[in-house]
């Protein structure tokens, strides 16, 4: 008995397992599998997958701005990255110095410098190329701060812009393109006249009044960025390179269309908060994540009373909003496990209607059944069912969504290990 035991847990445990999530349009939808996450649930910055602050360095001179580690704290299952004013006075070292910074503001280069500011960054240590970016945070209202969810790729210096904010723009989120060739020779607004692509996308309510979900999908000729699920961005154009993720914040003290920086009503110390970051792959890599329940363990204590966001798109701007691309755009269903035998299914999007979700046995038979309509957050227990594989069937929008799931009752756990 426990050789065939042993056996169906085997064949369980190398099935796909439940971290998938689909991109729903009108007529049909795109299955995305999970390459990367942190959820934010140790003791610390998990550093096997980030470095504190960029790639290149900590030093952002233009801002008077140094990114330490003691500004990366991880607390309440989620990733605090504050900003202080504060002096911080180092020796820089060679890799650290901008020599163009200082050859155009026409200073010496010091042996010991002093930041005004001090803040938290976090870049990954891998680098990616295409697939479905995710963020959900949490801003602070803090006047000249400049919170951001971005891609980097070096030389050539590529970069895509998911979000930045300003402190004092409460609900207004900025996209934004850089490459070579393309993102600032674009043809948009009245007349296809060329133009530097990018431009503020106006939420309903306030950034800092609740948790918000940021993506961007970054396919070879288009990236496009959503807002809880909302369309809000379409750039048409190809980015060659392998690019960092970067997330952080810090004082918008750059000149240029980030100014004025912080000023008397700033309060310091403040913070931008984020709950967790997804990326999704077109191939399916889940294999490749360790401890598949574990992982989400703490989601329930994260989103409180089913409440995945907050907001919505007030205003579309019709100089980054490409109407036939993204109007059949209709939102995402996220499917996790929490812990052995539940399941959690996050829903963003706009008018998805009635959703049904059936489990499925393996002899094809209805196991369980649940209907949801207006919910964001949902968990599916399992735990009263026979131990075996399953299939989570959901339907919505006249769609099916399928995905194969094990369920292990705690009984049978310690048959299944011996």
């Amino acid at each position: 008995m426990k050789t065939i035991l042993y056996i169906i847990m085997s064949m369980i445990s190398i099935s796909s397992f439940a971290q998938v999530m689909w991109q729903l349009k009108d007529t049909e939808n795109k299955k995305w599998y999970l390459q990367f996450t942190d959820e934010f649930d140790g003791e610390g910055l998990d550093e096997t997958k980030w470095k504190s602050g960029m790639p290149w360095g900590n030093a952002q001179y233009v801002a008077d701005n140094y990114f330490t580690p003691d500004n990366v704290v991880i607390y309440n299952h989620t990733l605090k990255l504050t900003s202080k004013k504060e002096p911080y006075k180092l020796q820089l070292t060679a890799w650290e110095i901008d020599s163009v910074y200082f050859k155009r503001e026409k200073k010496p280069i010091p042996e010991y410098y002093t930041f005004d500011y001090t803040s938290g960054e976090i870049s990954t240590r891998q680098q990616f190329k295409n697939g479905y970016f995710e963020i959900r945070f949490k801003t602070q209202k803090a006047y000249g701060m400049w919170p951001a969810f971005w891609l980097y790729g070096g030389a050539p210096n590529e970069e895509i812009d998911f979000f930045e904010l300003k402190g004092e723009r409460d609900n207004q989120i900025h996209v934004d393109m850089h490459c070579p060739d393309g993102c600032d020779n674009f043809r948009g607004g009245f007349l296809k006249l060329h133009r530097g692509w990018g431009g503020w996308v106006t939420a309903e309510d306030d950034l800092s009044e609740g948790w918000n979900i940021i993506s961007g999908e970054w396919q070879k000729d288009f990236v496009k960025v959503f807002l809880n699920g909302r369309p809000i961005a379409y750039f048409q154009g190809e980015f060659k390179t392998s690019q960092y993720l970067l997330i952080g914040t810090g004082p918008a003290k750059t000149g240029g269309a980030f100014s004025p920086g912080p000023n008397k009503t700033t309060p310091w110390p403040n913070q931008l908060e984020v709950d967790y970051v997804r990326v999704w792959s077109a191939a399916d890599t889940i294999y490749d994540i360790k401890d598949k329940y574990a992982m989400f363990e703490h989601s329930t204590k994260t989103i409180e009373n089913s409440d995945l966001y907050k907001t919505d798109v007030k205003k579309k701007l019709n100089l980054v909003y490409n109407k036939k691309e993204l109007s059949n755009e209709r939102g995402t269903i996220t499917l996790l496990p929490v812990f052995y035998n539940k399941y959690s299914l996050s829903i963003a999007g706009k008018n998805l209607g009635k959703i049904q979700v059936d489990v499925i046995d393996r002899f094809d038979q209805k196991a369980a059944s649940y209907t949801m309509e207006n919910t964001e957050y949902y968990v599916l227990d399992l735990s009263n069912l026979p131990t075996g594989p399953y299939k989570i069937k959901t339907t919505v929008l006249n769609q099916t969504l399928i995905h194969e799931v094990p369920v292990i009752n705690p009984e049978k756990i310690g048959e299944e290990r011996k």
